[in-house]
């Protein structure tokens, strides 16, 4: 579903998980089970593992509040509680959001690229 999806074939989404198109298919038909490297091959090139791990996507309205009590504690104590030196609510904000990003495995599209296979079909669906 998910390289159906991103409008892709067999061959290309094999491509972006490092595997051929025979071993896509074996993955797809369930007579294979893919490998980790697999999975993040496809995740370092915007594939969502998520649901094609759990079968399901995390709602937009959902919030998981231990990672979000866990940035703010990370914020709060690496740099709101300084007293060498003074942040905004702006500046505090943003190193919030960069640490929950990065903790549900959001990367800037800037630095997916440079990750990314060179003959990648999705770089140019990021860009857009």
């Amino acid at each position: 579903m998910e390289r159906k999806r991103l409008h892709l074939s067999q061959e290309e989404f094999g491509r972006l998980g490092g595997v051929t198109k025979t071993a896509q298919w074996l993955y797809e038909s369930g007579r294979n089970w893919p490998t980790l490297e697999y999975l993040e091959s496809l995740r370092l090139n915007g594939v969502d593992v998520e649901f094609i791990v759990t079968g399901s996507r995390p709602s937009k309205d959902h919030l998981d509040w231990v990672i979000l009590k866990n940035a703010f504690l990370l914020i709060q104590h690496s740099f709101a509680e300084r007293t060498d030196m003074k942040f905004t609510a702006e500046q505090l904000f943003d190193a919030f959001k960069s640490v929950v990003d990065a903790s549900m495995g959001v990367t800037r599209a800037d630095l997916l690229k440079d990750n990314m296979h060179e003959s990648n079909p999705l770089v140019e669906k990021i860009d857009e």
